[in-house]
């Protein structure tokens, strides 16, 4: 969403009551809640009722731009005057209005800090309510890192407060629920918002930080190969989805590579999938130290693809990059006469 506002927009603000619609959204934002929120923002294509500030259908809720400027200009003020004498603003008035300021602006990195302070500081006097509180905070960093909101699933500010709240559940030795959380959390929002690089970081450190060292990981680490293998099959063309299976496969036996690569090959073949980011995953997975079955196969859809696509084209060049890859990093080079071994 731009954050720049048009005439009607500005016109409209000087109508209007700012602090009902502040309280209204700021409480549905922060609520404790088992669902997470399915946040939109309505185009100009949908007119409310005057009276009307947003809409909502069990755990949906949509609102016009005109609503959260409205809002978001109670909340700045708010936050300002904490800025000033936090000893006037109660904790839960400060929550409040920075829940309205990052779903206006998923960068403010203060409001995000802020929230930090605040939290922190409860935790440390709320010790009978920490579960309560870091589920509530949790509940709302993946409702809008989930939502349709095309800044928030890719904000590094609001995955790297995600991250911290990770580290407070760790520390005050709460469960993290990781497998749950990456395929609830980072596949919808890697669905949102395709090559989401941020996203998916967050998924190794859930990965490395929760999986790996838990006393099923190798149970943990099947589910999770198989749903994200699942996930790339239904986005073939995200390279950030691909880097994390290898990822994952890194920790795996061959027994379990194998059959992934090859499924891969296949579907390559079948659906004819020239993408640099399935090759990506192939050539890597070849060059791992897969069987000579594995790489006969594997030059066969290579070349089979290779001689059906454009001539001179993009999808040509991809699959002559994934044969040079391969061949760079068994210690061939490729010459006219074909493949000789390096000095």
């Amino acid at each position: 969403m731009s954050r720049a506002l048009d005439a009607s927009v500005k016109e409209s603000l000087k109508h209007g009551d700012h602090g009902a619609v502040f309280d209204e959204i700021s409480t549905v934002l922060t609520e404790p809640s088992d669902e997470l929120l399915e946040i939109e923002l309505l185009g100009k294509s949908h007119v409310l009722d005057p009276n009307e500030i947003i809409l909502k259908d069990e755990n949906a809720i949509a609102l016009p731009k005109l609503r959260l400027v409205q809002a978001f200009l109670v909340a700045h003020k708010i936050f300002m005057s904490y800025i000033k004498d936090g000893s006037t603003i109660s904790i839960d008035e400060i929550l409040r209005s920075t829940a309205v300021m990052l779903l206006m602006d998923p960068e403010h990195l203060t409001a995000a800090n802020t929230r930090k302070r605040v939290i922190r500081k409860r935790l440390q006097g709320e010790k009978e309510n920490v579960k309560e509180i870091l589920h509530t905070e949790k509940h709302l960093m993946d409702s809008l890192l989930t939502s349709r909101l095309h800044r928030h699933t890719k904000s590094p500010t609001l995955w790297n407060h995600r991250r911290w709240l990770m580290d407070q559940f760790r520390l005050h030795e709460l469960d993290v629920p990781a497998e749950e959380d990456v395929t609830r959390i980072i596949m919808v929002s890697g669905e949102r918002h395709p090559r989401n690089y941020y996203a998916w970081c967050h998924a190794r450190y859930l990965t490395n930080t929760f999986i790996t060292p838990s006393l099923n990981m190798n149970e943990v680490l099947s589910r999770l190969v198989s749903a994200t293998q699942k996930w790339c099959f239904a986005h073939h063309d995200d390279i950030s989805g691909w880097q994390f299976l290898i990822f994952l496969l890194d920790m795996r036996p061959p027994t379990e590579t194998s059959p992934i690569f090859r499924e891969t090959l296949n579907l390559a073949a079948s659906f004819k999938w020239h993408n640099e980011s399935v090759w990506y995953f192939l050539r890597h997975m070849a060059a791992w130290g897969s069987t000579n079955a594995d790489l006969d196969e594997f030059e066969l859809v290579r070349r089979t693809l290779w001689e059906n696509a454009p001539e001179d084209g993009f999808e040509q060049l991809t699959l002559q990059r994934a044969e040079k890859w391969l061949s760079a990093s068994q210690g061939l080079t490729i010459i006219d006469a074909g493949l000789e071994e390096m000095p």
